[in-house]
């Protein structure tokens, strides 16, 4: 029986080492949205003249679509009341509206690049605060202070277990932060269509689910510099820390993994 934990214990080990190597890496680079990611492949492709044609072409299309729409309600307005826009204000909304759609990938931009901003002044105060630098590679370095505390227990592999889990997290994050980047993306992609949406009443809460995706994928980032930020905090205590530390993590796990339940949950 010992022999097989301690085969289950090496297993475990070199698959932390493994993750060591690369994991923390990829975590740490898809982790924060930055202005950059509109530099690269496939959001590069929003700077393409031919690829803007196309997209205001669409802009056009989709607002004439409604436009006709509205000039339908106008009409049965004469004969049947219906609630239906004033049509002044229909004018003016429509062309504010079209104007944000054609220019969306540079309102999301700069809706990014403060949220860039915001997370940076967070992390600054934090690391100011701490005298360290708030990063998933904290958690690695401090693996070894995990062995000392545990130390004293040879009977149960501890620090196979605290391999497993930390692990187990940092493989999670990444498939989450992974889907969070590509839905990013996407809702930078999709920006103009969203943005039409508000031309009509019955489709403006698709602008909202739209603005609410974006935001909650953007946002979780600020929220796990605050757990990381008490993680490292704690370091100093360490009858606490190995507590605060899988305690901090399982919430920021969790948190992160009912993003997308929460969502759509609040979107049927």
């Amino acid at each position: 029986m010992g022999e097989l934990i301690d085969n289950i214990s090496s297993i475990i080990s070199k698959l932390y080492l493994s993750i060591e190597d690369k994991g923390y890496d990829i975590l740490i680079k898809i982790s924060d949205i930055t202005q950059d990611m509109f530099l690269n492949s496939p959001l590069n492709i929003i700077y393409n003249d031919k690829y803007r044609e196309y997209v205001e072409l669409l802009v056009w299309a989709i607002s004439f679509g409604f436009i006709v729409f509205y000039l339908i309600k106008l009409l049965l307005y004469v004969y049947c009341e219906i609630n239906i826009e004033n049509m002044y204000y229909f004018i003016i909304k429509s062309i504010l509206i079209i104007i944000l759609s054609i220019n969306s990938y540079y309102v999301c931009e700069k809706v990014i690049y403060f949220n860039e901003l915001f997370t940076n002044i967070v992390s600054q105060i934090f690391e100011d605060i701490s005298g360290t630098k708030i990063s998933y590679d904290y958690i690695k370095d401090e693996r070894n202070t995990l062995q000392e505390i545990f130390d004293f227990d040879d009977k149960i592999n501890i620090e196979g277990i605290l391999d497993a889990a930390i692990a187990m997290f940092v493989v999670n994050m990444i498939i989450f932060h992974s889907i969070r980047y590509v839905l990013i993306i996407l809702n930078v992609i999709i920006s103009p269509i969203a943005f039409l949406m508000l031309l009509s009443p019955q489709t403006s809460y698709l602008f909202a689910i739209w603005v609410k995706m974006l935001l909650y994928s953007l946002l979780i980032q600020i929220f796990n510099k605050f757990i990381l930020f008490i993680i490292i905090i704690s370091k100093d205590n360490k009858d606490v820390f190995c507590i605060v530390l899988l305690g901090a993590l399982f919430i920021m796990y969790k948190a992160n993994k009912e993003i997308g339940a929460f969502l759509y949950a609040k979107n049927k």
